[in-house]
């Protein structure tokens, strides 16, 4: 359940700032100046140890000088007094604190040390936000940052959560002039107690957000706020803007709040198992916030597209097609409408529709909007070079120009349509003369927008950036009404305490980390996964006894925790008909192990049944960081290195985990049989990684697994060789 005090952060009733100051320019006296100029209805203490007045306001020497119960205590102070400051705070009984101050974690190991201090100071009494941010801006509860005096007092249904308090600022003050109104922000830094899940959890529970919005450097607990996102995947858009993927970008991060940016392949697995939607820019950012606000019940990815121009209708097509999107054909009696309406010459009244004229009559863009709104192949309709402005028109059109009456009633069409059809339009307006002698020409377009925004229409500055977020709208809306539901619950816990036996007393009896061939494949056996059972041979006559026993053709491969890659030092023998075959190989696979890792331990060979050539396949197991073990699933065998061509989810899987990845990798065409060769069965191999994740899941010791090659058949699959890692 949500912290049900993380509400103090943002409808704090009384403010403590500790560290304001007589000086105008100390962070203490602007926050509260900040507050005043907001309009903040509640009352607000000023502390310091000297000053007698700060903006009117009385400053006193200590919190058990004020008799109000204090709900929220913001600290400015240097870092160094952090710790006596929350034992006042502590005496005071303050459920929320926010740490302005910056100088820990972020500054290095005494930063550090300083940070666990902090955490031990108030564990179990008060939630603290920071340190090193910005804190809350709601405005409903009348509270901002330092910064935010002039930010929209309007509430809105948009969450933001960010790392970064600079960078905040900058996407709230563009997302004002988008329509875009917030509910709650907060700028939570270090995030050494509230963090990215406990905010997420908060505000997918509060009713004032509809949308929430986040900028993401790293997770503090990655774990907890995968399994957030997850389980409330679909009820609330989560867009994240995830920073520090590259490893330049991941060093930089570390450095500016001391927390840790997670790899591609986890992020990559996150967005896919929670639905969250990832955007890469803040152009990106606010305009898919703008999508979500403007259309909360989303869109489909079916685009019918009209143009003032032919040009823009190749330019549309090329964005659309770029961003998943399609352009149907229109139906029949659409296109007979559109001919009736567009007789002219060179015109195109199939879809993408060129008008031919940036200046069409209001009552020809009407029954164009209305023919398309009206189309069943349509999800929504986008227009693009319909010159609204009056200003424009007048410029490019001299004379010919519509009247300022006819140019509003144009503007008011786009409204009048959407109201009655009930299907979402969409307007591209650019921005096209950039010189500083047609700044008036911007203030106009700003106007348009708004009329627009005002009206529940969204609007873009270009193609691109049009269908990227409707691409986030519809696929966020696809991803949620898809599948059966019971494919994404999370299963329960699966306790197999027969396996859980086998690999702790393999776990006793094993001198290293790495567990060898023959223990593995007992353990993934037992899990119910079907192995190639090797058989241990220390000596020439061992093995050629084994080889008869099981019958030829047989592998042999050797047994040593120290070798990994066994094929590279010429460790392994296939295809072996006869006891001589497998004499000769037991001596060429030891020679060739004394050459080229002489002082690794030898345990002797494994000899096993040949399988059947099968697709090579490969399943593995990795542990990240921040969100702990993922599997990864992709094309196997020697070559899976170079080819890279595999999927990772986060565990446990739910069975659409384990059918998505399958379909992720780009060699999938070859699973459903491809140039005569057959299908593979896969839905064993959705079935092999469900056990597989429950396996993880109930050793936690396991740090990496490698399960390669796995031979696919037409029916079933082989484990063929296996290893486990386990953490040290």
């Amino acid at each position: 359940m949500p912290d049900k005090v993380l509400n103090n952060f943002f409808q704090p009733k009384t403010i403590a700032v500790i560290g304001a100051s007589e000086s105008i320019y100390s962070y203490g006296t602007r926050f509260i100046q900040a507050q005043l100029d907001f309009g903040y209805k509640g009352k607000i203490y000023a502390v310091n140890h000297k000053g007698e007045k700060t903006l009117g306001l009385k400053i006193y020497r200590s919190l058990g000088e004020i008799k109000d119960r204090i709900d929220l205590a913001f600290i400015t102070i240097p870092a160094r007094f952090i710790l006596e400051t929350l034992d006042q705070c502590m005496a005071e009984n303050i459920k929320a604190v926010v740490a302005f101050t910056a100088g820990f974690s972020e500054t290095g190991a005494e930063g550090r040390e300083l940070e666990k201090e902090v955490v031990k100071k108030i564990k179990g009494k008060a939630r603290l936000i920071g340190p090193n941010c910005f804190g809350p801006y709601c405005p409903s509860g009348g509270i901002t940052v330092v910064t935010g005096g002039e930010f929209a007092r309007e509430s809105g249904p948009v969450a933001l959560i960010a790392q970064s308090g600079q960078l905040s600022e900058c996407i709230i003050a563009r997302a004002q002039g988008e329509g875009i109104r917030y509910s709650k922000f907060a700028s939570y830094g270090n995030a050494i107690d509230v963090n990215e899940a406990d905010l997420v959890d908060f505000l997918m529970d509060d009713r004032d957000t509809r949308i929430i919005t986040q900028y993401l450097e790293g997770a503090r607990d990655g774990r907890r706020f995968f399994d957030i996102a997850r389980r409330n995947a679909g009820r609330k858009p989560h867009i994240i803007w995830k920073v520090g993927l590259t490893q330049m970008g991941a060093t930089a991060s570390s450095s500016h709040t001391g927390s840790l940016a997670g790899t591609g392949a986890a992020w990559d697995a996150f967005f896919r198992q929670t639905g969250a939607v990832q955007v890469s820019t803040l152009d990106e950012m606010t305009d898919a916030t703008v999508a979500f606000n403007q259309m909360p019940k989303g869109c489909g990815l079916r685009v019918g597209y009209i143009s003032g121009g032919g040009a823009g209708t190749v330019l549309g097509a090329d964005a659309c097609d770029s961003a998943g999107m399609q352009m149907p054909a229109f139906e029949k009696r659409t296109e007979r409408k559109l001919a009736e309406l567009l007789p002219g010459v060179g015109l195109s009244f199939r879809n993408p529709v060129d008008v031919g004229n940036p200046h069409p009559p209001k009552e020809l863009l009407y029954d164009l909007l209305a023919a398309m709104s009206a189309d069943k192949n349509v999800d929504v309709v986008v227009v693009r070079r319909i010159l609204f402005s009056v200003k424009m028109s007048k410029i490019f059109s001299g004379s010919t120009a519509p009247s300022e009456k006819d140019q509003q009633e144009l503007l008011e069409v786009p409204v009048k349509v959407m109201k009655k059809y009930r299907k979402p339009i969409v307007i591209i307006l650019p921005d096209d003369m950039t010189g500083a002698g047609s700044i008036y020409l911007e203030e106009e377009r700003r106007k348009i927008r708004d009329y627009f925004f005002a009206n529940g229409i969204a609007v873009f500055m270009s193609e691109q950036r049009t269908f990227t977020a409707l691409s986030h709208l519809a696929g966020f809306k696809m991803r949620n009404s898809a599948g059966k539901a019971d494919d994404r619950e999370i299963p329960a816990p699966a306790k197999n305490s027969r396996t859980r036996k086998l690999f702790l007393n393999a776990v006793k009896k094993s001198r290293t980390p790495i567990l060898d061939e023959i223990q593995c494949k007992k353990i993934l056996k037992s899990a119910g996964i079907r192995v190639t059972l090797p058989v241990l041979a220390a000596s020439r006559n061992e093995a050629a006894a084994a080889a008869e026993k099981m019958g030829f053709p047989v592998a042999m491969k050797i047994v040593s925790p120290e070798i990994t890659h066994k094929s590279d030092i010429g460790g392994v023998k296939l295809k072996l008909q006869s006891s001589a075959d497998v004499g000769r190989a037991y001596d060429e696979i030891m020679a060739a192990v004394r050459k080229k890792a002489a002082k690794a331990r030898i345990d002797g060979v494994s000899v096993q049944k040949m399988a059947q050539p099968g697709l090579e396949l490969v399943i593995g197991m990795t542990r990240d960081p921040q969100f702990g073990p993922m599997l990864m699933f992709g094309l196997g065998g020697t070559s899976v290195e170079i080819l890279k061509d595999v999927a990772f989810r986060i565990t446990p899987l739910t069975r659409r985990d384990a059918k998505e990845m399958i379909r992720q990798i780009k060699g999938y065409r070859l699973l459903e049989g491809y140039r005569g060769q057959p299908p593979v069965d896969i839905g064993h191999l959705e079935d092999m990684l469900m056990k597989l994740s429950a396996f993880i899941e109930d050793n936690p010791e396991i740090k990496e697994m490698d399960i390669n090659p796995l031979f696919a058949y037409r029916k079933g699959a082989v484990a063929v060789d296996a290893r486990i890692i386990l953490d040290e």
